[in-house]
């Protein structure tokens, strides 16, 4: 049980409800209401002052708009009057003097209008006339159309001064100019009544212009048509002078679209190359403009708002009636423009109601942290206090348990508890031999799996750091095992095969100093319960200290009560390990073997079988590094044979095959040697393979039982075994769930259940033999 999963009874939840009700929602509670008054007493003042901006926008625009329809209906008021005049001029006068009241009147006209640009006078016979300023823009310039209808026409120009003086007088080709077939004419011809015509270039000025053509009848029956030319660009002097508002503009187009003008008439001309046809209201040059002549087309004239480029604007289109055709006037401008003060009013108001706001915000969201922190703080306690009363607990179960001194004892509580209090994924006795080079486990338990497990062996020449960390004697905590230089050894040899990655150490005291070290992988509450892991470490040292002496005793006594059994002398030709004075020495002779000794039965043979993968084939490395470090393993599993007695050790292939106990008389040792050896001998492989950064590709197996010997064909006579035990270490070895284990036969785990810890495997079935069990040896006890 976690000390997270510890629940105080005395402690009901709905104390802590309300507790929290009181010292955080209530005036969290509180804090957002007066948010939410401000914020919307903010906003309502803000929408009432916008909306009395709009309306008063409207008021001064439509007033404005009155103003502009009035002053373009005046600017174009002296055409249409004076159309009139001159037609009822020209129309009921004398035939004789017809050119002087055109001259005159128009002249007079074109003196104090400046908007008008020019005068024409055409007749059906091909006859015309025109008046216009002079080409420096003072006096006057009349053309009269000579010889029409012939190559020699010409125009004759007459340069006038501001007196009516002649200046002087000049011809010019009329390129076969017929004034009939020409728009103000046959427009005006056609309706019979004064008619405006739609843009167009003056063929004589190269500028653009409107014309107001009036038709009329004479008394010999001639048709007349007299019309006056309005020059674009003034109007468009006139729109753009016009004042709407600080920023605001005008624009006068037709009902199709076409731009006649006003704001930036000069872009248009320049896009469409001069051609009155493609001068339309493009969104580039005018968006605002776009979108509200949209709105024109679906909902006629009017006053509306809308918004373009982020910027709200008020719109206003009206019509201007001239005569049979209704020309659109369009008055554009920004919002803000009208109601700047009330829009800043309202700015400022919302300032104001936001930084109310933030503040009231940023007192809530201190008032809430610092409830949050009182409430982590009463958490906290409450969680030391739990952790407390369960390591009180916790250790009263470990000094209650009966066998906690008792050197033949796992004491397995030990790690069971360290594990569970720090939440740590493995937790490990380790204990440092009298040798001082060797680490031994006494005891690692694995939290997930709820297993025990023990028996590794690590030496100082692997470790060094580690051995130095460890024996300084202080407690260390690695985050990252693999990165610190300390652990990076013991994280390669040990935890990486668990996935493991965080290592906390407390060292283990004896009377001389440190005796070994206790490891807590991934054990994120290993800092608050630092003192729990003294005390454990403090009996781990006791404890230590007893298996010393008990060891020590039974040794004598095993030593005085008996004596252990000879094997039989091996071949010189088995093996490549012998004991100790039966290896041939070159030059001299071959000890003698009895035939007759070596053939038979031997009933408790213990067999130890390590199948190697092909390393030859399977690594990327080149071979005979791997050949090398094959070699080097080999001369280390010959040293562990040796230190444990085995009668024989011989590779075959990718197997290697050693045997303890082959004697005619069973060996009660042989069991425990073999299994020593294999625990020693997988710790030294996987060392090797971790340091050439290989995986551990190997598998062990184990059993004992009877077999017979013999020894075959000559020169050299081989001695070989067979038998059951033989074929099931090697089938243990084959079937070994995971790399780098050792696999037993139920022979094996009833002989060693008494010094060594096992982890059962399961039952599976034998040919001949049936069902049985098997174990996977996890080290000594």
């Amino acid at each position: 049980m976690s000390p997270d999963e510890i629940v105080d009874p005395s402690v009901a939840p709905s104390d802590q409800f309300r507790r929290f009700i009181i010292h955080v929602g209530i005036p969290v509670a509180g804090v957002l209401m007066v948010i939410a008054v401000i914020a919307g007493v903010g906003w309502h003042s803000y929408r009432t002052v916008r909306n009395g901006a709009l309306s008063l926008t409207r008021s001064l625009l439509q007033s404005q708009q009155e103003y502009v329809s009035n002053e373009v209906t005046n600017f174009l008021a002296p055409a249409s009057a004076g159309a009139v005049i001159a037609r009822d001029m020209l129309q009921h006068g004398n035939p004789s003097v017809e050119d002087k009241i055109f001259y005159g009147y128009s002249g007079s006209m074109l003196r104090n209008v400046p908007q008008i640009q020019s005068y024409y006078l055409a007749d059906s016979d091909g006859n015309f006339s025109l008046v216009q300023r002079g080409p420096d823009g003072k006096g006057l310039e009349q053309i009269t159309l000579q010889n029409k209808g012939t190559p020699d026409a010409v125009f004759i120009h007459h340069i006038l001064d501001d007196q009516g003086k002649l200046l002087r007088e000049e011809k010019t080709k009329a390129n076969g100019y017929d004034p009939r077939l020409h728009v103000w004419y046959q427009q005006a011809v056609k309706a019979g009544k004064m008619v405006w015509t739609s843009p167009y270039i003056v063929e004589v000025t190269k500028q653009m212009a409107i014309s107001a053509g009036m038709p009329y009848t004479t008394a010999n029956g001639k048709t007349y048509v007299y019309a006056i030319n309005m020059s674009l660009s003034h109007l468009t002097d006139f729109l753009d002078a016009l004042k709407i508002g600080q920023s605001g503009h005008g624009i006068l187009l037709d009902q199709t679209g076409h731009v006649l003008a006003g704001h930036k008439m000069h872009e248009i001309e320049i896009a469409a190359h001069g051609d009155p046809e493609k001068m339309l209201l493009d969104p580039k040059y005018y968006p605002v403009m776009s979108k509200a002549f949209d709105e024109y087309r679906v909902h006629s004239y009017g006053t509306r708002a809308i918004k373009a480029g982020g910027q709200n604007y008020i719109t206003m289109l009206s019509p201007v009636p001239l005569a049979s055709q209704n020309w659109v006037l369009m008055l554009v401008a920004p919002e803000s423009d009208f109601a700047q003060f009330a829009k800043a009013d309202g700015r400022q108001n919302l300032f104001f109601a936001f930084l109310v706001v933030v503040m009231s915000s940023l007192l809530a969201v201190l008032l809430f942290r610092q409830g949050r922190k009182t409430e982590h703080v009463q958490h906290q306690l409450e969680r030391f206090r739990a952790i407390s009363s369960y390591e009180s607990h916790s250790l009263q179960t470990v000094a209650s348990y009966p066998e906690l001194f008792n050197p033949s004892d796992d004491a397995l509580i030990l790690t069971e508890s360290l594990a569970d209090l720090s939440q740590a994924r493995r937790a490990g006795i380790w204990r440092i031999l009298h040798d001082g080079a060797t680490l031994m486990c006494i005891d690692s338990y694995d939290r997930q799996q709820d297993a025990h497990s023990g028996g590794f062996e690590l030496s100082t020449s692997e470790l060094k750091t580690f051995f130095d960390a460890v024996s300084h004697g202080d407690s260390l905590l690695a985050a990252d095992a693999s990165q610190d230089q300390r652990t990076a050894n013991f994280y390669r040899l040990y935890m990486r095969s668990m996935g493991s990655h965080s290592l906390f150490l407390g060292p283990i005291l004896g009377a001389n100093g440190p005796v070994g070290v206790i490891t807590l992988e991934d054990a994120p509450q290993a800092q608050t319960v630092t003192h729990f892991v003294d005390m454990i470490a403090g009996i781990a040292a006791t404890r230590f200290s007893a298996q010393h002496y008990s060891a020590v005793e039974a040794a004598r006594a095993e030593l005085a009560d008996n004596e252990r059994v000879q094997e039989e002398a091996p071949d010189p030709s088995q093996g490549f390990l012998l004991p100790p004075g039966s290896l041939q020495v070159e030059g001299a002779k071959a000890p003698e073997t009895d035939p007759s000794q070596m053939d038979g039965f031997y009933p408790a043979v213990a067999i130890m079988v390590i199948s190697l993968s092909d390393m030859i084939l399977t690594a990327q490395n080149d071979p005979s590094e791997n050949l090398k470090l094959i070699d080097e393993m080999s001369q280390q599993l010959q040293q562990i044979a040796e230190h444990y007695g085995l009668y024989s050790i011989r590779m075959l292939g990718h197997r290697l095959v050693c045997v303890a106990g082959c004697s005619k008389v069973p060996d009660k040792t042989a069991p425990q040697r073999i299994a020593n050896a294999a625990l020693s001998m997988r710790e030294v492989t996987m060392s090797m393979l971790a340091k050439a950064d290989l995986d551990p590709i190997f598998r062990i197996g184990i059993d004992v039982g009877p077999v017979f010997g013999g020894l075959l064909g000559q020169n050299p006579r081989v001695f070989n075994l067979w038998g059951d035990a033989m074929g099931m270490a090697e089938l243990m070895a084959q079937g070994a769930p995971d790399a780098g284990t050792i696999q037993v036969t139920e022979e094996m785990y009833l002989s060693l259940r008494q010094s060594f810890l096992f982890r059962e495997r399961g039952r599976f079935f034998v040919p001949g033999l049936g069902l049985t069990r098997t174990y996977v040896l996890a080290g000594r006890r």
